[in-house]
């Protein structure tokens, strides 16, 4: 098996599903199957690159590229109103994982500057391979709306959109994008011009993985991690008394972008997709088309214990 090279992008925020990834990521980089080659906060708090960065330093990636949005218009534009207010939700309902353990790292590490989400994605683009870059979109479509919009730079002569043409083999989105209508609950929701405008325009193969709601991992994981390691502190905290599992919509579509056909998906490509701004509501159409819809080939505990097993190996 060819060893993928992916860019996760995130909003590693107000969900543990995302820390959970980023063991996921760190058990399949060790097994040499996929390379995690940079990670994108999709949303402007400081925070999510805070834990990510410390996340990555306690697995040994002190060289792994972070990139964190900056969208100066995020706390005033009504546009991220649904974002601000869930946001809110969260920290009333329960400690937010990344201002704590982040806050921690970033206690320590006052001096260190994040570079722009787009930036960075401009720059691992241009130097990597033509066709060799799987994007794992597991947050909000903000950053990848810009980056298509982004022009020409020093980094590269292409504008944003004919750089992903030229760069990326696969997006996969993360999102309740069920086959054959629907309409998504937060990931598309959140920001309904940038997901309109990466539906609409991305110009290589969009795998669209809604799965993971009935897909609860935590308890086994945290009965054997360490109290301090940083995935299992924002499970813990995230569950809190609650729950003892969290559903993995994240580290299953990690597993499409990072294991394609070998993931335990059945992929149905040839798809037309709209989606429409105003509404968020979506419609797949048959017959031909960029669009791939998944469906699982495995049972839902079966799906459950191989993500926990990928966690509890990257421990």
């Amino acid at each position: 098996m060819t060893c993928s090279q992916i860019l996760l992008d995130t909003d590693m925020d107000s969900d543990c599903d995302d820390a959970g990834t980023l063991a996921v990521a760190e058990a399949l980089e060790r097994r040499g199957v996929a390379r995690l080659a940079g990670v994108l906060c999709s949303v402007p708090e400081p925070a999510c690159a805070w834990y990510v960065r410390a996340v990555a330093e306690h697995y040994g990636r002190h060289d792994l590229p972070i990139g964190s949005l900056q969208l100066p218009e995020w706390t005033t534009d009504p546009a991220y109103a649904g974002y601000r207010a869930h946001r809110e939700r969260s920290k009333a309902n329960h400690m937010l994982y990344n201002e704590i353990v982040g806050g921690e790292w970033r206690e320590r590490h006052r001096d260190m500057v994040f570079p722009d989400a787009v930036a960075l994605y401009r720059q691992l683009l241009a130097q990597a391979d033509d066709g060799s870059i799987t994007i794992c979109a597991i947050g909000t479509l903000t950053a990848l709306s810009r980056l298509l919009a982004s022009p020409p730079d020093a980094v590269s002569p292409l504008a944003g959109r004919a750089l992903v043409a030229a760069k990326v083999k696969a997006l996969v989105t993360m999102a309740e994008g069920w086959f054959p209508e629907g309409a998504d609950v937060f990931n598309w929701k959140m920001d309904l011009k940038a997901s309109a405008c990466v539906l609409r325009d991305w110009p290589t193969t969009v795998i669209v993985s809604p799965w993971g709601r009935e897909v609860g991992v935590g308890e086994r994981f945290l009965s054997v991690a360490p109290a301090d390691h940083p995935v299992a502190r924002a499970y813990r905290i995230h569950l809190g008394t609650r729950a003892k599992t969290r559903p993995s919509w994240d580290q299953l579509a990690y597993l499409i972008a990072a294991l394609g056909e070998d993931a335990p998906f059945r992929q149905h490509p040839g798809n037309d997709f709209q989606f429409d701004e105003a509404t968020g509501k979506h419609r797949w159409q048959t017959g031909g088309g960029r669009f791939v819809h998944v469906e699982p080939t495995e049972s839902n505990p079966e799906l459950a214990r191989q993500v926990e097993d990928l966690m509890i190996e990257a421990l």
